[in-house]
């Protein structure tokens, strides 16, 4: 009899079918993790590293009494000297992963007849923070705070929040005084609780503090008291219910051509927690009666004060006069440190030329509560690198270009361009780019932007570091371009403007390589000299070229010598209103490399790391219209995709080869799919086992 293999991936698919519904293998809701002191010293409890100087003292016990519950309950009790020794570093052991948790509350109370610093009347303890250490003892302090007095006396309990991704060992509270206390210092220490994300998390639901807090960047937000939406609970379907004090958020667009917009803040969250920013909207209708609804796009404020998009709104007749419950992707953000959100208006149909008005109420977190399956297991058969790719928006966005941008710290003391550090190059390497026939016009580029002119006409550098449309907001840049043709072949260009805002680069040197089937391949901008230079594709010179000297113009420096410059690799539609809309929809390229280099700086990225920042800090550019980050590490070295139906992070997917023994399958690098409702899994080559089966749960 001959014996016959099936080959691995089918084998792994059909393990994968087997599983999707075997619902037991992960839970919709984490459970919280409490840590108790009423019998005795917990085993888990330590001394985190105190100083106890010659002089001084630090000691601890477990008292059975006074505890944060009651006479009868327990508490850890620390006492130092407060003069010689001015610290104290309680720690905990534990097991968790941050991934799955939103929190940390902790106890603590100060004895009042304790040792202060500075003013007694306002009797300070010093300051306070938490690290959540993983087993090497990582350090990461969150809620740093000064300890007040009056309060401090009784028992208060301290919320933190939790950084992202740690696989966490060890709790530890630190209290210091950093001067020496009036004298000795006695702390209580109550009951931890690590707390799982709340579900939903109604952030700023009928809290006229909302409006208080908005920062208008040309569009008027005010509380309007008299408009107020009824409440329903995501998940449960509870309700309606009226939530006090009744209220909403009012948005009055002059001009929604303008992409007018502001943003607010609320408690800290974190994004990737939850699958839905929900919202409900009342739309009262342009001001002058037409059909030119406009609409508003959304973002979530990250803890850099920098915009992520996550979606749009457009208003249609049916919303004017009705409260309507709009959902928009919320992990699909990526954002763990989320300070609050950003609404900007967008245009209708024409231009939106029409002023409109607008409420939004009960602004929440939630997350369907389902027990997530796996979808899908697909080989992949692409090369590790970064995919870039455009929106679908078809005649209402044909202009959308993507990219990414050199890291903002070498931007501010770094000069990209060529003259006088030659030699000088730009390039980068395509893959899986689309054939000219299929994307004609679609192409991808280097920018090389002066930072130094923007503040000649009152732009600003940093702002477009991160827009992905730079090369027509600049006073001086060049523009290196690969194009698939209209008519077939290849197009390698590059071009040019000097003191020229707000415009197009229209000054070039154009190049068609008529008999070029694809773009797929190394390009490369070289410059030998000032005015000299080749274009090169995989190491052949396509064509040699001569420039302008702008070193005779008496403000070239200004153009093309600046203090502050960056380079911006990228995508663009490249659909124009004499062409058909919506060709170059959804278009995508993979970069396997890129370089920027002269005799002073040099930046180069094969994009083979855990994430797109770790060989250089990158920056996510977008495009001002439906921005949404749309770039993809694909990571080198994957064997297969995986598909689950939620954008909840802290879910772990494990293997087996024969359903006993379960392992970490490797994955590591996950992303959110176009819907913002899908997470997908990149299993690397390098775990999956020999002998031709592999099975997969996913766990939580």
């Amino acid at each position: 009899m001959t014996k016959t293999k099936t080959p691995r991936w089918i084998q792994l698919l059909l393990a994968i079918a087997a599983l999707a519904g075997f619902t037991g293998l992960c839970q919709a809701q984490t459970p919280p993790i409490n840590i108790s002191f009423d019998s005795g010293v917990p085993s888990q409890f330590y001394d985190g590293g105190s100083p106890n100087n010659p002089g001084g003292y630090v000691n601890y016990f477990w008292q059975s009494t006074n505890g944060p519950d009651g006479a009868n309950s327990g508490c850890e009790v620390y006492q130092f000297d407060g003069t010689n020794d001015q610290e104290i570093d309680p720690a905990f052991n534990v097991s968790f992963n941050t991934a799955q948790y939103q929190s940390i509350t902790f106890q603590l109370k100060i004895d009042p007849g304790s040792g202060t610093i500075g003013n007694p009347l306002l009797s300070f303890y010093g300051n306070m923070q938490l690290s959540v250490r993983d087993a090497s003892y990582s350090w990461n302090g969150e809620g740093y705070q000064s300890v007040y007095g009056p309060a401090a006396n009784q028992w208060v309990t301290y919320t933190v929040g939790l950084p992202a991704n740690v696989q966490a060992a060890h709790l530890q509270i630190q209290l210091q005084g950093g001067a020496a206390y009036s004298g000795p210092v006695k702390v209580y220490i109550g009951n931890v609780s690590v707390l799982p994300p709340p579900n939903p998390d109604i952030l700023e639901a009928t809290n006229s503090t909302v409006a208080g807090t908005w920062q208008n960047y040309g569009l008027a937000s005010s509380w309007d008291t008299a408009a107020d939406a009824p409440y329903i609970n995501p998940v449960t379907g509870a309700g309606p219910t009226s939530l006090a004090p009744a209220g909403s958020m009012e948005f009055q667009s002059s001009q929604p051509n303008g992409y007018q917009g502001g943003n607010f803040y609320t408690s800290g969250f974190n994004a990737s927690q939850y699958q839905w920013v929900g919202m409900d909207v009342y739309y009262d209708g342009p001001t002058t009666p037409t059909n030119d609804y406009a609409g508003f796009q959304m973002a979530i404020v990250n803890s850099s004060y920098s915009w992520i998009n996550i979606g749009h709104v457009n208003f249609t007749a049916g919303m004017v006069g009705h409260w309507t419950h709009v959902d928009l992707p919320c992990a699909a953000s990526g954002v763990t440190g989320a300070l609050g959100f950003a609404i900007q208006s967008t245009p209708g149909s024409t231009a939106g030329n029409n002023p409109i008005t607008w409420h939004m109420d009960n602004f929440e977190l939630w997350s369907p509560e389902v027990h997530p399956q796996i979808l899908s297991l697909t080989k992949n058969t692409t090369p590790g690198g970064l995919e870039m790719a455009v929106d679908g928006d078809g005649s209402a966005n044909e202009f959308d270009q993507e990219g990414i941008t050199t890291p903002s710290a070498t931007n501010n003391v770094a000069n990209f361009f060529w003259i006088g550090q030659e030699p000088a190059t730009y390039a980068f390497t395509l893959t899986n780019f689309p054939a000219p026939a299929a994307a004609p016009g679609f192409e991808a580029h280097a920018y090389v932007i002066n930072g130094d002119t923007f503040a000649n006409v009152s732009q600003s550098f940093s702002y477009n570091e991160t827009y992905s449309g730079p090369n027509f907001n600049a006073v001086d840049g060049i523009w290196f371009e690969v194009e698939n043709g209209t008519n077939g072949g290849v197009n390698a260009n590059l071009l040019w403007k000097t003191n020229a805002p707000n415009s197009n680069m229209t000054n070039g040197i154009f190049c068609a390589i008529t008999n070029l089937a694809s773009a797929n391949g190394n390009w490369a901008l070289n410059f030998t000299s000032d005015t000299a230079g080749t274009i090169t594709y995989n190491g052949t010179v396509v064509t040699n070229f001569t420039l302008p000297a702008f070193t005779t113009d008496p403000s070239y420096s200004a153009n093309f010598q600046p203090t502050t410059s960056m380079v911006q690799f990228g995508v663009w539609k490249n659909d124009s209103n004499t062409n058909t809309p919506g060709r170059n929809d959804n278009q995508s390229a993979i970069f396997t490399s890129v370089l920027a280099t002269n005799t002073t700086v040099a930046i180069s990225d094969n994009f083979s790391g855990s994430s797109l920042t770790a060989s250089n800090a990158w920056q996510i550019a977008e495009y001002y219209q439906f921005a949404a980050n749309r770039t993809t590490l694909i990571p080198a070295g994957t064997a297969f995709w995986m598909t689950w139906n939620t954008s909840q992070s802290g879910f772990v997917v494990q293997s087996s080869t024969d359903l006993q023994t379960w392992a970490p399958a490797g994955v590591t690098f996950t992303y959110i799919d176009g819907t913002g409702t899908n997470t997908i899994g990149a299993i690397p080559s390098s775990t999956l086992p020999a002998g031709g089966a592999d099975f997969f749960e996913l766990l939580k």
